[in-house]
């Protein structure tokens, strides 16, 4: 299995939803072997083939986006202060 697909079968150790914005967190190994986290973050909409995700923001979904932005910035500062600087 390549790293890209074994990516994907990861399950986010945190997840911050406002609105149709939502940040999945994972955790990824460092060279060092150290782990680091790096979040995705996406707006979910609904279609008639059913829910889609999308990585485009209109400015309805901007409040939502920095909320959503603000909680990963203070769950990041609380559970790898390093990873700021």
């Amino acid at each position: 299995m390549n790293k890209q697909s074994n990516k994907t079968t990861n399950k986010p150790v945190h997840t911050v939803r406002i609105g149709a914005v939502s940040a999945s967190v994972f955790l990824n190994d460092g060279k060092d072997g150290a782990k680091f986290p790096s979040a995705i973050i996406r707006r979910s909409y609904k279609t008639e083939a059913g829910f889609k995700d999308s990585s485009s923001y209109g400015g309805r979904h901007l409040n939502e986006l920095a909320a959503v932005v603000s909680g990963l910035q203070a769950w990041f500062a609380a559970n790898y202060p390093d990873t700021g600087k």
